[in-house]
């Protein structure tokens, strides 16, 4: 079996541009071991306002970004289980767009792109306990309750402008690419409900998870670092939304091939904002005059074997 595992990990790493599970099973089934690679696309939207009509908008993306993800299920007594999961993203294809709006309701006056846009960090944590609820014919549904944390930064360097100076789009120019402009980090604990299906037909299983919750004490740090200024962004709350799928083909009685994708939303919500001057020390806050949101999917597929 230690060739199998072996193996395994070879057939998951010659596809680099792809996506591996491997998964460890204790000997009676009560406690199960998972590690994944994914790819996953990320984005998040920074918004500011005058009242109600929004004045500056930046679009903060990442594509093919890596992930490396762990996961330990333990089936407790009386259909009870409980699990924790933890993942980390890196490298990907990062890009920055900046828009600024001097007439509200007009085409924008000012943008900036940022291709040298770098993922500084993006992982997640969440656990949750439950119970299946009902099992019947190969099919069992269930009900959990969890938190899960989730922390992203992005870092835009260099890059080229089109801004209104003296007249409409008129000044044109480039930014030094050594140097870094804004970094951007996004912070949103979740608590969440969570419901479960999961059903097997022959030497095929699927799965799929549907988790509805509110963001708490969610916030965002922006640092602008040309004009030496930080904006703290404290989010209202606001609703999340995850939908989680995959199916699995039985090989053998201890290995299956397996295919997953997943989607997660933070939906668009204000912010209160404190900016600090950092030549000068001095702070300002500001009311319901900021925004932001988050979303993120991600696919995985490979193989797993049961010990």
């Amino acid at each position: 079996m230690q060739r199998v595992f072996l193996t395994t990990l070879l057939v998951v790493a010659a596809g680099a541009a792809q996506a591996g599970d491997i998964k460890l099973q204790s000997l009676d089934g009560t406690v199960t071991f998972t590690g994944s690679f994914g790819i996953s696309a990320i984005k998040a939207n920074e918004y500011v306002y005058q009242g109600p009509v929004k004045v500056s908008q930046l679009i903060w993306k990442s594509r093919y970004v890596n992930t490396i993800n762990g996961m330990i299920d333990v089936d407790l007594d009386h259909d009870w289980y409980a699990s924790a999961e933890g993942m980390v993203g890196f490298n990907g294809d990062g890009h920055l767009v900046d828009y600024d709006w001097l007439k509200p309701g007009s085409p924008w006056s000012d943008r900036s792109l940022h291709p040298d846009t770098r993922l500084n960090h993006y992982f997640a944590l969440g656990a949750e306990v439950g119970r299946t609820l009902l099992s019947r014919d190969n099919t069992d549904i269930g009900l959990g309750a969890g938190f899960k944390y989730t922390d992203v930064q992005w870092s835009a360097w260099g890059g080229s402008y089109i801004y209104s100076g003296n007249g409409f789009r008129d000044m044109h120019g480039h930014f030094d690419p050594n140097q870094k402009g804004i970094t951007f980090r996004q912070v949103w604990p979740v608590p969440y409900i969570g419901l479960n299906l999961s059903h097997t037909e022959g030497a095929w299983s699927f799965s799929s998870a549907l988790r509805g919750g509110v963001s708490v004490n969610a916030y965002d740090i922006d640092d602008h670092w040309v004009r030496s200024l930080r904006f703290i962004d404290n989010l209202d709350t606001t609703p999340t939304a995850s939908l989680t799928s995959s199916v699995n083909y039985a090989v053998s009685q201890r290995m299956s091939l397996y295919l997953s994708g997943s989607l997660d939303r933070m939906f668009k919500t204000r912010a209160d904002t404190k900016t600090i001057n950092e030549k000068n020390g001095k702070v300002y806050h500001d009311k319901n005059d900021a925004g932001g949101d988050f979303s993120s999917a991600t696919i995985s597929f490979g193989l797993k074997g049961q010990f």
